[in-house]
């Protein structure tokens, strides 16, 4: 309504400016009556009538922002108003798998790699319920299921999986296989010089029994018949154990005199599972090896024989610690340089004591 007004007003002042400023001209110029007044309020009218029109334009323009406006918020609201709602997702629950002793033995086989055994354990987060480690060897006790599972195995490839087995029996019968493997026996009633025995390099172990009543001997000799060490040497009846380094690896041969009654010798290169944990008291009867472990550091060691022969114990058979004959009770220090495992090597024909003590 504003808009008509205001423009009915402006078209009339455009209009009636106009025309009495024309006339008002023709007045002024031509007939000279009149003064430059009445041009002068023609223009103002005319000019009013366009300010009118100015006013009318922003009126205008006001209106169609206004409308335009409206109309893209009513498109906004039916939009939203009709637009389907967005579907829920429902999230998947992922199935939680357990191990099967099945899926186990499918998935962890002997002769496969051992990466095969460790995935699977850390895929399913089991744990080990006990564990040995034996010449190089891991022995695992695994539950899945309620069942018990063994698993042996080396650096490289699995060797066994056994399923409701002992753990303590399995270990000990790869133990005693390893054992035998290291192990050379030779037997005999009569003296012998052996066929080539092959020895790694390190320590070796020889164990020797004797059932007879005169000389019984054994020597170790290389492969180009120079003797290395006389390992036995007494009479008659014998029970015992030497111990000798091997510097080189290749073929030994052993002599042995005996030929007044049985003998049987063992040539072991293994350390045994089970050694003395010192400080502490060690006893034993005869020759014998003994490995102990103990921390670095200075020691009071006392020594105490019964019998009528030598008596000699040494470290690692580099040190000699005590050489007597016959009874004998006494003590010194010694310094082991390293946390570490040794052999008391002992040559006695009686009972004996070693006692270690800080």
């Amino acid at each position: 309504m504003l808009e008509s007004v205001i423009a009915f007003t402006a078209i009339a002042l455009l209009i009636g400016g106009a025309a009495y400023g024309l006339y008002s001209v023709f007045r002024y110029f031509i007939k000279k009556d009149i003064t430059s007044f009445p041009i002068i309020l023609g223009g103002s009218i005319f000019l009013a009538g366009v300010w009118l029109i100015f006013i009318l334009g922003i009126l205008e323009t006001n209106n169609q922002e206004a409308a335009t406006d409206f109309e893209e918020e009513s498109t906004v609201a039916v939009t939203e108003d009709e637009s389907e709602p967005e579907p829920v997702i429902e999230e998947e629950v992922e199935e939680v798998q357990e191990p099967s002793v099945e899926e186990f033995l499918q998935d962890v086989q002997p002769e496969e790699p051992i990466s095969n055994y460790k995935e699977y354990m850390e895929f399913y987060e089991l744990q080990i319920n006990r564990g040995y480690t034996a010449y190089g060897l891991e022995f695992d006790e695994v539950t899945i299921e309620n069942r018990n599972i063994i698993v042996v195995y080396d650096a490289d490839s699995i060797i066994e999986v056994g399923v409701n087995k002992d753990l303590d029996q399995v270990k000990n019968d790869h133990v005693k296989k390893i054992q035998e493997d290291l192990t050379t026996t030779i037997e005999g009633s009569s003296d012998m010089g052996t066929d080539a025995i092959q020895l790694e390099r390190g320590f070796a172990v020889v164990a020797s029994t004797y059932n007879g009543s005169s000389n019984f001997a054994v020597t170790l000799q290389n492969d180009q018949g120079e003797m290395i060490d006389l390992l036995v040497n007494e009479i008659g009846n014998y029970s015992g154990k030497s111990f000798v380094w091997i510097e080189d690896a290749g073929d030994y041969y052993l002599n042995i005199n005996g030929n007044q009654g049985n003998w049987t010798i063992n040539v072991m290169q293994y350390r045994p599972l089970e050694i003395e944990n010192l400080p502490g008291a060690i006893k034993g009867k005869g020759d014998d090896v003994v490995f102990f472990e103990i921390d670095k550091g200075s020691y009071q060691i006392s020594f105490s024989h019964n019998g009528d022969s030598n008596f000699a114990v040494n470290v690692n058979k580099v040190d000699l610690l005590v050489n007597e004959i016959g009874s004998y009770e006494g003590s010194q220090r010694y310094s082991f340089e390293e946390s570490s495992v040794y052999v008391f090597v002992v040559t006695a024909d009686g009972d004996w004591t070693i006692n270690v003590k800080e």
